[in-house]
This record gives structure tokens, sequence and C-alpha cells, in this order.
């Protein structure tokens, strides 16, 4: 500045000749402080605090402009840090808990506490500071620029008139920022001669984890705090502190929280989002559900949207009749204007009444907003003395106004009340939802989750009523085996079982008889899909070393972040069928990892973290004792007791007696009759029949009663049960009908006649060639191979060659 012209002009009329004296006068006041902003001397004018204003935000400030929730709760926390910060030495608390349970909002209700006075004489006039680390840190291209941005910070809060208490918030970013690696100074550094000599008043805040990776470490800088310890609130102390912030929840968002929400938000998010913690887990829940309610109640109502839709869709289509000539057209123009006018009419009400009810919410949340504003200058009143104004508020705008917000309401409630009362006769429920409710606590567990917490409707309570006759229809000949899981699954949905041991169900019995079907049809039932269990083939988990597979590797080993397929697999999806197919083949060492999973519905993973699994389903098959089952049963397929009991000392001799006792149920399924494989035929031809409708074929089969009896006979295998059904259908009709349906000789829409004659199954055509001429085109794989090498002895395959040369 001193060296532009006109500034230099100015100079010389003032008989200051030397531009060399305003250098020095200027370098003794800033000192060695950098300037590298316009406003630094603005700055300096105003007690110099630039690099304070620029790195660190205000708390008591904050609090004193309303701007911080309120904080429920936390006193021993918040008493024990206003302790250490009076201390003579060594004054400086860190405070250490997991994320989430409220380490950050304890420092917030001591920047309330200074704002109200509620401090001793030594912090009332103090002000608390959070640094942000990151704003520090950033643009410091060359070295040591850093270290001049913190040395500034440190001065100043060292030269302020004031007591300045300094929160760094994840204070383990300290260790290392700034460092170039080479020997350079860090943040941490920086700030240990000022805390050593009792010049600083530092407050951190961290989890345990990064306080025991990074600040144990350095045990210099280690020794110059005192811990504080922030435990995770319990459910009831949830409840108070989600009760303490639901008025300025209600106010955002202008909704209306029952006090059932903020219990279950609670209790829901203690249960099920067991990888967070609370109260911010229980938090997140109200605001969402919050957002919910306010985005639905905002958005047109489905009645009205829907209404408005088709009344378009009708005035598009009277604009485009009306340019015909026709009679026709003129009587379906006629026609649509008189549904336009119907519409319209049921149409005009309900925009009325959105119209009235919208106005009458938004009132009252007009009217919260501008109490909170009022309470707000109320406080700020009394902190200034401001006894006049504060009187003023505290007893003529604040009553008045709460009157006005109790009329609103109960106004609100008696015009609720009477559409309730003529629903019969134009009333009915109101338009807009305002209320959050269990309900929509629920449902946003469910969304996060993929845990089905909603309250059974009755659609799903007749559904599990009759939960044997849905899976017996597609496991057949097991009626054992379908009410043991369908009992266990009421229990589960129920609430009545035991909610941390998830239900563990062990099936042998012979190969075939669906022990994997049912497993198949357990997932369809609860998800609609029966690709929706995860399974594990157990024989790829024979070798020791296998275990790190299924729930990761040990820290240090490679792979070891990428996590486990049972424990990442239940991180992703706890609501879910575990399938361990052939249990036996696997190593004792991944058996044994299955005992807690059992017992206590909880895993811990490779890294050491605890993964919750007490909403899963777990199914174990197994061929144990298959020798003695596959000797002569009884004529319904029955397994008898003296078999049964060698099938479970098969068990007990290879298992751990500790592992089958968690198990809640083992099943020894039945050997299937030839009565049951024909019920099995009508399972298959429905399964065909879907498969045919997904791939677009519009194709009946018509089995007759000969066709299904001979399939049923000639498909019963006792030792292989109804595998070799589903190959005989493939073999004697599927790739029949295959042939027909490419050939055209049956086409969609029709029905293909499978009939039986002499004892050979055909499928009849409808069109063009007889069924001998399908069987003409069905070449045996050896019969082409014969083909094949007679060309080659004619020399032929000489001129297939030919296309290549």
């Amino acid at each position: 500045m001193v060296q532009d012209a006109s500034i230099q002009r100015c100079l010389a009329d003032a008989n200051v000749p030397k531009t060399g004296l305003i250098d020095a006068a200027i370098q003794q006041i800033r000192g060695t402080r950098r300037i590298d902003s316009k406003t630094a001397d603005e700055a300096d004018s105003s007690e110099g605090e630039e690099n304070l204003k620029k790195f660190t935000i205000d708390m008591t400030h904050s609090a004193r402009e309303g701007k911080i929730d309120p904080v429920i709760g936390r006193e021993e926390e918040i008493r024990r840090v206003i302790r250490i910060l009076s201390r003579r030495t060594k004054n400086n608390p860190v405070l250490i808990g997991e994320p989430g349970v409220g380490k950050t909002t304890v420092v917030e209700g001591l920047a309330l506490r200074i704002d109200k006075k509620d401090v001793p004489a030594n912090l009332a006039n103090c002000r608390l500071l959070s640094l942000d680390v990151g704003a520090l840190v950033a643009g410091s291209k060359y070295r040591g620029e850093f270290e001049e941005r913190m040395k500034g910070v440190l001065k100043e809060i060292e030269e302020s008139k004031d007591v300045i208490v300094l929160f760094v918030d994840e204070i383990h970013l300290l260790m290392g920022a700034g460092s170039s690696g080479e020997g350079g100074m860090d943040a941490a550094n920086l700030l240990k001669p000022m805390l050593a000599r009792g010049q600083l008043h530092c407050i951190g805040a961290t989890t345990l984890g990064e306080y025991r990776k990074y600040i144990e470490k350095d045990a210099a800088f280690e020794r110059r705090f005192q811990q504080v310890m922030v435990k995770e609130p319990t459910i009831p102390e949830t409840v108070s502190i989600l009760r303490g912030l639901k008025e300025r929840y209600e106010n955002h968002h202008g909704v209306t929280i029952l006090d059932g929400a903020i219990v279950s938000a609670a209790t829901l998010a203690a249960r099920y989002l067991t990888q967070r913690r609370l109260p911010d887990s229980a938090v997140d829940l109200i605001d969402e559900a919050a957002a919910a309610v306010r985005v639905t109640r905002e958005s047109q109502p489905e009645a009205i949207d829907n209404l408005e839709r088709k009344l378009r869709q009708l005035e598009i289509e009277i604009h485009a009749l009306g340019r015909e000539k026709d009679e026709a057209a003129k009587a379906r123009l006629a026609d649509a204007k008189l549904e336009a006018k119907n519409v319209l009419e049921e149409l005009e009400p309900l925009r009325a009444k959105y119209t009235k009810e919208k106005g009458r919410a938004d009132e009252i949340h007009q009217a919260k907003l501008r109490l909170e504003e009022l309470e707000r200058k109320m406080e700020r009143a009394e902190n200034l003395r401001d006894l006049a104004q504060a009187s003023d508020l505290k007893y003529g705008a604040i009553p008045d106004l709460k009157a006005r917000i109790a009329t609103l309401e109960n106004e609100k409630l008696k015009a609720e009340a009477e559409m309730m009362s003529h629903r019969g006769t134009g009333g009915g429920e109101p338009l807009l939802a305002d209320a959050v409710g269990p309900e929509q606590i629920n449902e946003i567990v469910a969304r996060w989750t993929g845990i089905p917490v909603t309250r059974l409707k009755t659609t799903e309570k007749e559904k599990l009523l009759h939960m044997e006759q849905v899976l017996g229809r597609i496991v057949v000949g097991q009626p054992e085996a379908v009410k043991s899981v369908s009992n266990a699954i009421r229990l589960q949905r129920s609430g009545l079982a035991n909610p941390n041991q998830p239900p563990s169900f062990l099936f042998c019995g012979p190969s075939g008889t669906g022990k994997t079907l049912l497993t198949k049809a357990l997932a369809e039932f609860l998800f609609d899909d029966p690709k929706s269990m995860i399974r594990f083939d157990m024989s790829e988990y024979q070798e020791r070393h296998s275990l790190s597979r299924m729930i990761g590797a040990p820290p240090g080993y490679v792979g070891h972040d990428a996590g486990g397929q049972l424990t990442e697999a239940l991180r992703r999806r706890p609501f879910s069928i575990l399938l361990f197919d052939e249990v036996e083949k696997a190593a004792k060492e991944v058996l044994t990892v299955l005992l807690q999973l059992m017992d206590d519905g909880r895993i811990t993973d490779g890294q050491g973290r605890v993964v919750d699994a007490k909403n899963c389903i777990v199914v174990m098959t197994s061929n144990l004792g298959a020798e003695f089952l596959a000797r002569p049963s009884r004529p319904d397929g029955k397994i008898d007791p003296t078999t049964k009991e060698l099938v479970m000392g098969a068990l007990r001799n290879y298992f751990l007696p500790e592992f089958l006792n968690r198990i809640s149920s083992t099943v020894i399924f039945n050997r299937l009759t030839k009565r049951e494989i024909r019920k099995i035929v009508d399972v298959r031809l429905v399964e065909i029949q879907k498969r045919l409708a997904a791939n677009g074929r519009n194709v009946q089969i018509d089995l007759n009663t000969e066709v299904r009896d001979y399939l049923g006979s000639a498909g019963y295998s006792p030792a292989y049960g109804a595998r070799p059904l589903a190959r005989l259908i493939e073999k004697e009709i599927l790739n029949r009908l295959a042939v027909l349906i490419l050939r055209g000789s049956i086409r969609d829409g029709e029905t293909a006649q499978v009939v039986l004659e002499n004892g050979h199954i055909h499928v009849v055509p409808n069109h063009g060639m007889g069924e001998s001429d399908v069987d003409s085109d069905m070449i045996d794989e050896d019969e082409a191979m014969d083909e094949l090498e007679a060309e080659a002895e004619d020399g032929d395959g000489d001129k297939g060659m030919e296309l290549y040369d």
C-alpha cells in the first residue's frame, strides 16, 4: 500500500518523506504475525483475533443464539468436565466414548451452562471455542505454513483478555496433523508447551479405539489430559433425552410426535440397530420418521392426485373427440363430458377439505415457530439482565401465544372428530396425517434393517395361521418337519420367542426327501423369493484355515479387511435364512463358531466386531445315519423309533454335546412313498407352468390320470427320493414338448395333451407332424457320434474342412 503513487503523494504532503518509517511502524505493530487477508487490519483493530475467527467456532455464541439443542441428562459428565477445568494443573479433560453416545453433546451442555452463568466464577466469563482442524490443514501448501497458523491460534488464545477454553473434536487428528513425516512438528507437539504451563484449557473428544491407537502412544501428550468416560445411556435415559428434544423436531418438521413413538424409537434402536449407539440411533429414527410424515403431508393426497390425473385424461379425450364428426365420437364425447363433470364434482370438495386442513396445520406450525423464537428472546433477555423485556415476554406475549396454539389445536381436534362422525355422509378421515406414532417408527426400522417389525396385518396373520398348509403343498410327505418350522416362525413373529436366540434346525433324512426344498419354501413364504436364503456349502469348509473365509481373517493376515462370508452377509441382511448344507463335512473349528450364533444370537468377526444374528433362522442339513435310513421302512414311509434312535446316536457320536444341545429342533425326514411321489407330480407340473409363463410361453400342459400314475410309479426310488422324478419328467415330456413348441406344432394359448399309449408317454401335437416324427428328430448322442464317424470314413469330413482352408 505504501508503494502506491497516490499514497506517496499524501505522505509527502504530510511531510513524511521516508516510507521506511511507516514500514517499521507496521512491523512493530504486527510483529511476526503473517497477514494473508484483506481484513487483517480490521481484525487487528477488533481484539486481534483473526486466526480465532478463521479457524474456530464460538460455541458460547451459538448457545446464546439458540443454535444448540437442549441437553438432557449428562449432568455427571458435565460436572466432571467443570471440575477438571477448575484444577490448577492438568486441567484438560478428554471425553472418551463410542460413536453416537453424546461426547460432543456434553461440550454443548457446558456451552449452555456458561451462557446461563451456571458455572463456577472462574468459568463464568470464559468463551468455548471449537477448533476446526480441517480448516487449519487445508491450503497449507508449504512447509511451516500449518505450524504458523497453529502458533497464531495459540498466541491469540494466550493474549486474549477473556478466558478461552479450546474444544478439539476428534482430538486424535492432532497426532500427525501438519507433519511432513520428516521430523516436522505436528499439532499435538505445538500444544504441549502451553498445556504443560497451564496457559491453555483444552477439551478433547475421541473414541476409545482411536484414543488407544493414537494418543496413548504419546505418553507426554496423554498425561496432560484427564479421561472422562461417556457411557451409552440406558433405554429410560434415552426416552428422557428424546422427550427433551421432541419440541425442537416438532417445530422443525411441523408434525406432532406422540410419546409412543419416542418409546418405540428407544426400544427398537437398542434391539435392532446394534451396530450403532444410543441416543444417536434413536434420534435418527425420530428425525427420519418425522421427515417421512412431513413429506407425505406436504405432498398432494393420493385421492386428489388420482382424481386430477383422471380429469386430465378426460379433458385430453374431450379435446380430441371435439374434432370428430361421426355419431359414435359424438356419443363418446357426451359420455366423457358427463364423466368429467362427475369427477370434478367429486374433486372440488376434496380440494376444499385439503386446503382447509393444510391452512390449519400451517397456522399451528407458524405459531409454534414464533413461540420458539420468543422463548429464545426471553432467555437472551434474562442473560443480559434486561428484566423489562424478559417480563413482557414471560408474562405477556408467550402466554398469549400458547393460548392461541391451544385454541388452534382444539379447533383442529373438533374438526377431525366432526369429520369422523360424518364418515358415511361425505366426511371421513383427515386427508393430512401430521402425527408420528409407533407405526411410523416401525416402518423406518423395517426399511433400514429389512427386519419385519411392523405390526402384523390381518393378511399376514392369516398367512401365519395357515403356514402348514402353504408349506405342505410344496414339501410333500414331511408333516413333522413342516410343523416344527411353522411353530418356530410363529413364535418369532408373535414376539414370544427368546429374542436373543435365533431358531435353529438340523434336518436329517434320505437324499431327495425335501430338506433343502423346505428351506427354499420357507424363504419364499417369508420373503416371496426362494433365492433370499444365504447358502453355505459346508464341503468348502473342510480345512481348519477355512474358518477365516467364514468370519474373516484376523488383523495382520492377507485379506483381513475383506470380512467373512457369514459375518458380512449377516451385517447386510440381518433378517435372513442361513442354510448350512451337509454340515457334517465342515471342520470342527467351523462348527465351534456356530455355537455362539445359535446360543446368543451373535457372532464375532476377525476384526473383533460383534455381528447381530438374533433375527436370522439357522437351518442345517446332514446325511449322517444315512446307512440306517436306507433300510426297508414302514409302508407309510415313516421312520420307526429304532431307526430314529440309531440316527440320533450317529449324530451324538459325531457332533459335540454342546452343539446338539443348542439346536432348537432336530427333524428326521420320512422316506417318500409312491403315493407321495404321485402328489409331487402335481407340484412339479405347477413349477413347469410357472417356468413357461416366466419365459412368455402361454402353453398349458394337461396330464391325464394314467400319465400321472405312470410318472408316480416310474419316478419312485427308495434310495434317491423325488430326484429321479424330475429327470423322468424332463426326458419323457419336456424334451418332446420343446421340439413341438419350436416347430409350431403347439402354439401360444393352446393346451399340450400328454397321454399314455402302450406303456409310453406321448405329447400330442395340435398342428402338423405326428409324435413319431418328433421322436425321429430327437437323435441320441451315441447315434450322432456314429453318424459323424461314418461321414468321416466316407471322406465327407474333408468337405467340411475345406471351409476352414
